[in-house]
């Protein structure tokens, strides 16, 4: 899955919640993969996956898993 604005706020309120969502219940095939494009620069992979933590951790509705 390629996801556009990848950096932008439905990417980390949205969008990355429900993926996280849709993994814990099983709903996604063991092959999956995201790719996010946006504007916002966070200098590494591990910068930018740190990003969207964050908001899963905030916007989900698991806490844990």
């Amino acid at each position: 899955m390629i996801i556009f604005g990848g950096s932008g706020d439905l990417a980390s309120r949205k969008l990355m919640p429900a993926l996280f969502n849709l993994f814990i219940d099983d709903y996604l095939p063991g092959e999956f993969a995201v790719a996010g494009i946006g504007r916002t620069g966070y200098g590494s992979d591990e910068k930018y996956r740190e990003h969207l933590l964050q908001g899963i951790k905030e916007f989900s509705r698991r806490k844990r898993r």
